[in-house]
């Protein structure tokens, strides 16, 4: 169970939620205004802040994370919820590449271990600082220049295989 202070849900997990489903969202080739993604940030950020609260097993936070976040795109952003899925899943293997990367690299540097550094609710926020610029700059990238990993979206089909004609649904 992982408590975190008031103060990490504004300035560290509210911004990472944001940058995260900007990435997840330009990796499957969706780019909404950016109104969109941060009313999104939010609502998954202050859900992952209550949930994180609750004595669950290891994992089920992550698996609710990525539930609520494609949900919330759904719902939010009129996403379908296949592609919310994929891009849920998609950036948080992303975090999770330059956390095990960035986060080792941290410790390296400052000579501070992880445990303390997450036990202070100023180097919580700082301390993830790195991985969120490098995921920002990725999420940044990719959105302006409409790069992605999933086809552009393909016309629906019908039962018999036939494109579906304008006006029918």
């Amino acid at each position: 169970m992982d408590v975190m202070p008031w103060t990490s849900l504004l300035f560290q997990s509210i911004p990472e939620e944001i940058i995260l489903v900007t990435l997840g969202l330009a990796l499957v080739g969706k780019y909404p205004r950016m109104r969109g993604i941060v009313t999104t940030g939010i609502i998954v950020a202050v859900f992952s802040f209550f949930f994180r609260r609750l004595p669950l097993g290891f994992g089920i936070h992550t698996l609710s994370g990525i539930a609520v976040m494609a949900l919330t795109m759904h719902l939010v952003l009129r996403l379908d919820l296949w592609r919310g899925l994929m891009a849920a899943f998609l950036s948080l293997v992303a975090l999770g590449l330059v956390e095990s990367i960035t986060i080792p690299a941290m410790i390296f540097l400052t000579g501070i271990p992880f445990e303390r550094a997450v036990s202070d609710p100023w180097r919580r926020i700082l301390f993830p600082l790195p991985e969120e610029i490098i995921l920002a700059l990725a999420a940044y990238i990719l959105r302006r220049r409409r790069i992605s990993l999933l086809p552009k979206d393909e016309p629906r089909l019908g039962l018999t295989g036939r494109k579906y004609k304008e006006g029918n649904k």
